[in-house]
């Protein structure tokens, strides 16, 4: 999915409006040296503005003069929190003694990175706790040094050494599989009230777990937390037109580099996660970052050498070059999007990758001047909830209501209606999101082909998140000759 609506959330507005107008004066000295600060910052902002985590962090690393090491911990921290707020926020308000309103927000997100780390467990618990009170010091609150030590310790209570195997009301999913088991009953039993379990358990707003739950089983719903909450699995899709899959493999074993063929013949999946710069082969263009779930599109479109294929939502052009490479660079491709600064991205892309066949063009947002075709392929990646991609995106599961799946589909309509008028006779579209939510995808598509008569449509290509990539849905419409 590319360019979906930044909105937040109506209910989570509310909650903040509520709290005391009164705030500390924080002053965050720059350059930022500590990956625990970078953390809290970046959380911060992200509560006043609807920017995504890897946008903000952007933005401060010209602030920054830390190790990749304390970079990479800015960024696990920010993104671990942004992924289990619900179950951070009930560890900690089971601890306190008054109620949420009447501790600042600045204050509660110091003991939301805290609990993190004594969840997760990456670090002892005495330094979990010792690093948040140094925290509070960084920040010139040394008021809140008592308070966060006293409140973790008790927190760091709640955890039993005792291996736990599975859902309950007294245990939490770490990480892969792993849980750890509360000596107290916090959660709610997933037998009494699956929905309420899941949302506390895995983190995830009350309006996807009773979606999720009334679809799923609790089986299911376990992979699925595991992949919104886990860290994403990188993959590589390898240029075939300058390299081969082998070559790559090569590369990144003599840069000691741990990887492995994909699902897919042009793909490789990483070990860990690596910035793209420091792999070898990015400058080259030997590969692009991409998943494997995400490939699945540009395949299934099947573009040709001598076609004219629209991407329509094309930003930030990975789809895009996927397509060039799978037509051996001699399709006529059309790249629109409504974000001047996202096409630049696409170019950015086909240039490194050094394909030609692209070109791109600035639509409006209501899209009456896209390319009239008529084309004999069209890639149609449409904004969506980004509910199969919340271990990418972890935003996304805070933005998603009921107000805003009802905006996305009216845009997700009005853009397929769009395509179909483009299609030559016998030509094909590719409808993609990366959303799994029924509506957004065989919902929509079963709207447009209910008016129309000369379509045939394929069965939905349903990738469920970690599984073994991110979430998708790619439909196939064909228009009769």
């Amino acid at each position: 999915m590319r360019g979906a609506p930044r909105r937040r959330n109506s209910r989570d507005r509310g909650r903040r409006d509520a709290r005391p107008a009164a705030r500390p004066e924080i002053i965050v000295r720059r350059p930022l040296r500590n990956g625990r600060l970078l953390a809290w910052l970046v959380l911060q902002q992200a509560e006043h503005c609807d920017l995504f985590l890897q946008d903000l962090m952007a933005d401060c690393d010209s602030e920054c003069e830390m190790s990749s090491a304390d970079r990479a911990l800015a960024v696990d921290l920010s993104y671990g929190v942004m992924k289990r707020r619900r179950t951070l926020d009930h560890l900690i308000a089971s601890r306190l003694q008054r109620p949420r309103s009447q501790t600042e927000p600045e204050l509660w997100q110091i003991l939301r990175l805290g609990t993190l780390q004594l969840l997760v467990g990456r670090v002892p618990a005495h330094a979990a706790v010792h690093t948040s009170v140094e925290l509070c010091r960084e920040l010139g609150q040394d008021r809140w040094t008592g308070f966060v030590n006293g409140i973790l310790r008790n927190i760091h209570r709640l955890f039993s050494e005792e291996e736990a195997t599975g859902p309950s009301s007294t245990t939490l999913p770490i990480s892969a599989g792993r849980w750890i088991r509360l000596n107290e009953p916090l959660l709610t039993d997933p037998l009494q009230n699956r929905a309420e379990w899941f949302g506390q358990c895995f983190s995830l707003p009350s309006f996807l777990a009773e979606r999720w739950a009334a679809r799923f089983s609790i089986d299911d719903l376990v992979r699925l937390g595991f992949a919104a909450s886990d860290a994403p699995v990188s993959s590589l899709r390898v240029n075939l037109l300058r390299t081969t899959r082998e070559e790559v493999l090569q590369l990144l074993q003599g840069a000691s580099l741990k990887a492995e063929p994909g699902h897919l013949p042009c793909s490789i999946r990483l070990q860990r996660t690596i910035r793209p710069d420091q792999i070898p082969g990015f400058s080259e263009g030997l590969w692009s970052i991409q998943d494997e779930a995400a490939m699945s599109a540009a395949i299934l479109l099947n573009p040709q050498p001598g076609e004219r294929i629209l991407d329509l939502c094309a930003a930030p052009g990975g789809k895009t070059a996927h397509l060039a490479e799978l037509s051996g660079d001699q399709a006529e491709i059309f790249a629109c999007d409504i974000s001047e600064r996202r096409l630049a991205m696409i170019g950015s892309t086909t240039g490194r990758l050094q394909l030609r066949s692209v070109s791109t063009q600035l639509i409006s947002a209501d899209g009456t001047d896209i390319p009239p075709g008529p084309f004999d392929a069209i890639l149609t990646d449409v904004p969506c909830s980004n509910t199969g991609v919340l271990g990418r995106r972890p935003e996304a599961r805070w933005r998603a209501d009921e107000e805003s799946l009802e905006e996305l589909i009216r845009i997700q309509t009005r853009l397929l209606l769009q395509a179909v008028e483009r299609v030559r006779p016998g030509g094909r579209i590719v409808y993609s999101t990366c959303s799994m939510e029924p509506e957004e995808n065989e919902g929509v598509v079963r709207s447009v082909m209910s008016v129309l008569k000369d379509w045939s449509v394929s069965s939905p290509q349903q990738h469920l998140p970690g599984q073994p990539a991110d979430g998708a849905c790619q439909i196939l419409l064909t228009r009769n000759s």
